[in-house]
């Protein structure tokens, strides 16, 4: 597959993924660490931005550790004279490629070396997302100093997939009905009885930052604090049902705009020296089939209606729903039903959704 048919197909998922329907936050970051494969970058950020144009809440494809301090320095640095100067250049431009012009001490400023350098973040390149005519938001596409600057071709690129991030921003709320992969990333903490934590997986850090922070923003540490709260009450209720006493079952189901959250408490036996009352807390973080299903397509040998008639297949609707859904004949529809089966080497509809959960769709973020 040739490198333009390849962006084409990139291209094409990120259209289709910004007007999926899904929440904007799971949609908005996965667009963050999709658009990697067009526009090649080492991390990304959208911001939302006020009328006045200053940014507030933030969405990253990697793990900002320390929220409360990157949001200090942001909002430190983003003064009314920033903010004016950034939003007259956006007047006449698409797009920003040199904070010089905004600040030419920006390189050595506590924005720049605290909060993007410290992820090797160095060459940027920012477009906005318009609502009738108005800022709503910013993606910032990141480089380290090693990098080559961002060239015409990729700000262009940029620029064009901008009204489908707008879309993506506003689009309304998802329907509640949602769908979730049965099986998903996990991670294990290690707590007290009392919901001291004394050891956790990289992977359950990551996920306890989407768990309670699907944006960041100046509400994020109250977010952190309300959910170990409550994982601090699921160690309680199980010491209680071990003392003989009635409490609720120490598991809890979660769903933010990130996807839904499963945390399961349980003993663990001490060894050696430890202490004897250490709790196990499991997090699996369960993915939107829809988004399983639409990455899994992304590269497969199919055209973009196929693509959609594979998407409403693999969800189990019927060729009359998916006529209905696409404003098709149901000649086409069983036409392009061949189709699929021929390429993607199955036989029947039952094989669809296992095929394409076969491969491996997860995105990760860059655990720092």
């Amino acid at each position: 597959m040739n490198k333009n048919f390849k962006q084409a197909k990139s291209i094409a998922y990120l259209r289709q993924l910004c007007c999926s329907g899904l929440d904007r936050q799971i949609v908005i970051q996965e667009f963050l660490a999709a658009v990697k494969n067009v526009v090649p970058s080492d991390g990304n950020v959208f911001c939302d931005v006020e009328k006045q144009f200053a940014p507030t809440d933030f969405i990253s494809d990697f793990n900002i550790a320390n929220h409360a301090e990157f949001m200090d320095i942001t909002t430190a640095y983003w003064t009314l004279a920033r903010i004016m100067r950034f939003a007259s250049w956006f007047m006449h431009q698409p797009v920003f490629t040199d904070p010089k012009m905004l600040d030419e001490k920006y390189y050595s400023s506590d924005f720049y070396r605290y909060s993007l350098n410290n992820f090797g973040q160095h060459r940027l390149l920012i477009s906005q997302a318009l609502h009738l005519g108005r800022p709503i938001g910013m993606i910032t596409l990141q480089r380290s100093p090693d990098s080559a600057n961002f060239n015409e071709y990729e700000q262009a690129v940029l620029v064009r997939l901008m009204p489908y991030v707008a879309h993506a921003r506003t689009a309304q709320q998802p329907p509640k009905d949602i769908v979730y992969c049965e099986q998903g990333t996990s991670g294990m903490m290690v707590m007290t009885s009392h919901g001291t934590v004394l050891y956790q997986s990289q992977s359950a850090k990551k996920l306890l930052n989407l768990a309670s922070n699907p944006v960041i923003n100046i509400n994020a540490a109250e977010r952190k604090a309300a959910l170990m709260a409550r994982l601090t009450q699921l160690c309680r209720n199980l010491d209680t049902i071990f003392r003989g006493e009635e409490a609720a079952p120490p598991s809890w189901c979660f769903v933010n705009g990130m996807g839904r959250f499963i945390f399961h408490a349980c003993w663990l036996d001490a060894q050696a020296h430890e202490p004897n009352d250490l709790i196990g807390v499991t997090i699996e973080h369960q993915e939107p089939l829809l988004l399983k299903i639409l990455r899994a397509l992304e590269q497969l040998p199919l055209s973009p209606i196929q693509k959609e008639v594979a998407t409403l297949m693999a969800q189990g609707a019927s060729n009359e729903t998916i006529c209905q859904q696409l404003h098709i004949k149901l000649t086409t529809a069983k036409d392009h039903i061949r189709k699929i089966f021929i390429r993607l080497n199955i036989e029947n509809r039952e094989q669809l959704l296992p095929k394409l959960m076969a491969g491996k769709q997860d995105r990760i973020i860059q655990l720092m």
